[in-house]
């Protein structure tokens, strides 16, 4: 079941934008519940500037529906999946039947997110005297967007390096040192966490303790990082580095690896697999 997501006027504020002219089939999109009858539920695409889609009552929810009302109320924040699109009559259908738990969270969270940067760079182009901020707000997420992965990187990135991250991606000037003041009042650093997969073998006699030796050298070079190692399936192992300075982080990586290689003797082996980053919003 797919129910409220949140709760009416509980949403983040921000500039209307939508990342295409239409939606397209098989995109998740954000709805609010307009109205609720016996045949299926009308929304406005949060994403889409209020565009109205329709929800049959077979995609509500699984299984036989004896009171839809149990399942979707009017203003109602739901995520469904785009099951059809006809630009040329402006009509889209949706389904929540078809969303994934997880897919319906991680969607939400992206709604969230955006919402959260647009409203700084809204208030950013206010403050820099721009008269049309919403205008100027979106055609800087749009160059974010573009430039960034996720445009809340850009700015968690101003925390630690200015605005030059945002100048980078072809953000005014007179806007990006607007938005380091708001965000270093509003954006709490996000714990950066980098992920580096090593393969250990050891050919010696006493080839276990090897392997433990190897990696106990890298524990102790963590540089000031959280570092946590284990197993991922031998000769695999996971070292987890995580701090919320993302310097601190890739200092411990290189200590880390360095300590290790410095450990392996001729009957060892040592493998750099895969490194992969991330970050944590708490």
């Amino acid at each position: 079941m797919y129910a409220t997501l949140i709760t009416p006027g509980s949403e983040a504020q921000g500039v209307k934008m939508s990342s295409s002219p239409f939606p397209k089939r098989n995109d998740l999109v954000v709805a609010t519940v307009k109205s609720v009858e016996e045949h299926g539920v009308t929304v406005s695409l949060d994403e889409y500037d209020g565009l109205e889609a329709y929800i049959p009552r077979s995609h509500v929810a699984s299984g036989r529906i004896k009171d839809i009302r149990d399942f979707v109320k009017e203003g109602d924040k739901v995520v469904g999946r785009v099951i059809r699109a006809d630009k040329k009559l402006g009509q889209v259908d949706l389904s929540l039947r078809y969303v994934s738990e997880t897919e319906r969270r991680e969607k939400l969270e992206e709604w969230k997110e955006r919402n959260r940067v647009l409203s700084m760079l809204r208030l950013a182009a206010q403050r820099a005297g721009y008269q049309d901020a919403d205008s100027v707000a979106r055609e800087a997420y749009e160059k974010l967007q573009a430039y960034y992965k996720n445009p809340l990187d850009a700015l968690e990135d101003v925390i630690y390096e200015g605005p030059e991250p945002l100048i980078k991606a072809g953000v005014d000037e007179k806007l990006a040192e607007e938005l380091k003041a708001i965000v270093e009042g509003q954006l709490k650093p996000p714990i950066y966490v980098k992920d580096l997969v090593v393969k250990v073998v050891s050919y010696a006699s006493d080839g276990v303790e090897r392997v433990r030796r190897i990696l106990s050298r890298g524990l102790e070079a963590s540089s000031g990082a959280d570092v946590d190692i284990y197993a991922a399936g031998a000769p695999r192992y996971v070292i987890s580095i995580r701090s919320r300075d993302p310097k601190v982080v890739k200092r411990a990586a290189s200590s880390i690896i360095k300590a290790m290689e410095r450990e392996v003797g001729a009957s060892d082996h040592l493998e750099l697999v895969e490194e992969r980053e991330r970050r944590k919003r708490t």
